[in-house]
């Protein structure tokens, strides 16, 4: 649910602002391009890994961080979950130049 996505997140030591702002059915890609295959590393990386969710249905929550240290933009969380199971996720800037990482503080 929307609520266990909230406490998800703050295990990590997050404060999101409110709740979920936005839920997508999202389908992630039978072959990972460039782009995607760095996000994988990046779940790699937390101990996660989509390369078994190709082609699969997934529900992207995204919430907006408000205790993101030394930063003064917008900074959201993606927490990607299938068949009520977190699968993937991030942290990241909503600024284009900004940044990306899991869901533990740098």
């Amino acid at each position: 649910t929307e609520s266990d996505v909230v406490q998800f997140l703050s295990q990590f030591g997050w404060t999101v602002n409110g709740t979920v702002i936005e839920r997508a059915e999202v389908t992630l890609p039978e072959e990972f391009d460039k782009i995607f295959a760095g996000y994988n590393e990046i779940q790699k990386e937390q101990g996660l890994d989509l390369t078994k969710y190709r082609k699969k249905k997934v529900q992207r929550y995204t919430c907006e961080v408000t205790n993101y240290p030394d930063y003064e933009g917008k900074v959201l969380a993606n927490v990607l979950v299938y068949r009520g199971k977190v699968i993937g996720g991030d942290i990241c800037s909503a600024d284009v130049t900004g940044f990306i990482h899991g869901f533990e503080k740098k």
